[in-house]
């Protein structure tokens, strides 16, 4: 039996058990723009409301031609979907997967998808004594064992039935591939045949980094994209998956009609537009997270690893349990996400998000002073 998947965000069911309203809670358990959404997004959703009393474009039409034009692309190799966790969900049957190397720690909702396919799974993990650098020759260890399976046995299912799963940057450790480790991936399963599928979800904090240039250099990688993070736009459930035209046709035809709603079509339109809002955006995360690195460094026995997203992974002191800072942190109105929750996270660490601020101060003094209590 599969067991639920835990996720950061869960801010009306804490709401509810803390017995006091939501707007009283700081959640830094959920990476979102600290900005929020941007007017231009909030205006396009309201006008969009009028436009609810027709069936939404099926196909998003609108969108995606933006995304083409925002990505130089074709149309035709874009698929709009109710969240990228949709659309994870429907890969591992749309390409008949077997077999499926996940790189970790990493968003559970990988696992999850997989195993409800009936795809069998295994971990390569990212280690804390190397501050969670990405597992890089794992991974090749990986490919090359995958590729003398399939030529030393032809009973085998076949390479094309396997796939490697990464998220770049990562959660919820915040570290990014080099462009030259991805191209050293790419460059391999290219040789072997294999699916790559890199979840760029927090790659707007980073974007020069993404893969979305190279998809058609590499006829077996997907790319999955998100506007929730980047956007702050997670209750409306918006994200797209990139790869080549025949790929991405063969995963629509998965997909129930309408998957996508008006409101959610018209919000992503007005957001690609808004280079304003991302510029500004990129400015304020650049400058407040390394505030917030260096305050969470003056913590004692905390270490703070290195992040390329909107998030920062922070390992407590030997001995502190992270599940106890987790709720009492929680009783203060101040929500943060457990990373032993992750499955291959083995030492006590807490994921945070960069909020605004004033925000970031009192979750540091909060949890300084919660260190120092149970500590003695």
């Amino acid at each position: 039996m599969n067991q639920p998947t835990i996720h950061g965000g869960q801010v009306y069911q804490l709401a509810k058990q803390l017995g006091r309203p939501v707007e009283t809670l700081l959640d830094f358990s959920a990476s979102m723009n600290p900005l929020g959404p941007s007017t231009s997004i909030v205006r396009a959703m309201h006008d969009a409301v009028n436009g609810c009393q027709h069936y939404p474009d099926r196909h998003s039409e609108e969108l995606r031609a933006q995304l083409a034009q925002e990505h130089t692309i074709l149309e035709e190799s874009i698929l709009v979907g109710n969240g990228s966790a949709e659309l994870i969900h429907i890969i591992p049957k749309a390409l008949a997967l077997r077999q499926a190397c996940i790189v970790g720690p990493t968003f559970s909702e990988f696992e999850h998808a997989l195993r409800i396919a009936g795809v069998q799974c295994t971990s390569v993990n990212a280690v804390s004594t190397q501050r969670y650098a990405p597992p890089i020759e794992k991974i090749h260890d990986v490919l090359a064992e995958w590729k003398l399976v399939s030529a030393s046995d032809d009973r085998k299912p076949g390479i094309h039935r396997h796939a490697v799963f990464l998220c770049n940057p990562n959660s919820p450790t915040g570290r990014r591939l080099s462009p030259r480790d991805l191209r050293r991936i790419i460059k391999r399963v290219n040789q072997i045949g294999c699916w790559l599928i890199v979840d760029e979800a927090f790659i707007d904090w980073c974007p020069s980094y993404s893969l979305i240039k190279d998809f058609s250099i590499c006829p077996r990688l997907i790319i999955l994209r998100s506007f929730t993070k980047f956007f702050a736009i997670p209750g409306i459930r918006l994200g797209y998956l990139v790869g080549e035209p025949v790929v991405v046709g063969s995963i629509q035809s998965h997909l129930p009609p309408w998957s996508v709603n008006h409101v959610a079509q018209a919000a992503g339109v007005a957001a690609l537009k808004d280079w304003r809002f991302k510029q500004r955006s990129l400015r304020y995360m650049q400058q407040a997270r390394a505030v917030f690195l260096a305050q969470l460094r003056m913590l004692p026995g905390v270490r703070v690893m290195p992040s390329q997203a909107n998030f920062v992974m922070v390992e407590l002191p030997p001995g502190v349990d992270s599940g106890g800072i987790w709720g009492q942190l929680q009783e203060q109105g101040l929500l943060v996400r457990d990373c032993q929750t992750f499955s291959g996270v083995m030492e006590p660490a807490l994921r945070l998000a960069v909020r605004l601020r004033r925000d970031n101060h009192r979750l540091v003094q909060a949890l300084k002073r919660t260190l120092k209590n149970v500590q003695g």
